[in-house]
């Protein structure tokens, strides 16, 4: 399903910023550098989505890449999952056990290591607004109401 939502929101008046794939080189050295701060590895449903798509920003929604990337066209910079995930636990530190992959408006997107489940949590009080099992279907309920 992600690969048609994609393909929908690629034509130019569109306006979505869809990243390269990412290497095997960029997502082992996220991993790595994840690794060496202390967090969470990346989840393999997050990873798969890197391999086609590293990042994606469109109408208010970001998922991270692996490396910062700017827009020529906007000069808008998408974050990186590594600086990103450092920031959230630093400030965060009792939800060290989430992988922060994205956020919208008032929401933030992560997977939550114990439960293995893809998770929207609320911006401000991090309570669980809606969960899923696999990233795809985290990617569809976030996208598709907005197109």
């Amino acid at each position: 399903m992600i690969k048609e939502l994609i393909d929908r929101l690629s034509a130019p008046e569109e306006g979505a910023m869809i990243v390269r794939e990412a290497s095997s080189k960029d997502l082992a050295q996220a991993q790595k550098d994840m690794a060496e701060i202390g967090l969470k590895p990346i989840p393999q449903g997050y990873i798969d989505f890197l391999r086609e798509y590293n990042g994606f920003a469109w109408n208010g929604i970001e998922f991270f890449s692996t490396d910062q990337v700017t827009d020529p066209e906007t000069d808008y910079t998408l974050m990186d999952i590594v600086t990103e995930n450092e920031d959230f636990v630093r400030y965060n530190e009792d939800l060290s056990d989430l992988v922060y992959i994205g956020r919208a408006d008032d929401d933030l997107y992560v997977y939550d290591t114990k439960s293995q489940k893809y998770q929207v949590l609320d911006f401000t009080g991090h309570d669980v607004m809606d969960e899923f099992d696999s990233f795809d279907a985290l990617f569809t309920a976030v996208v598709e109401p907005r197109i």
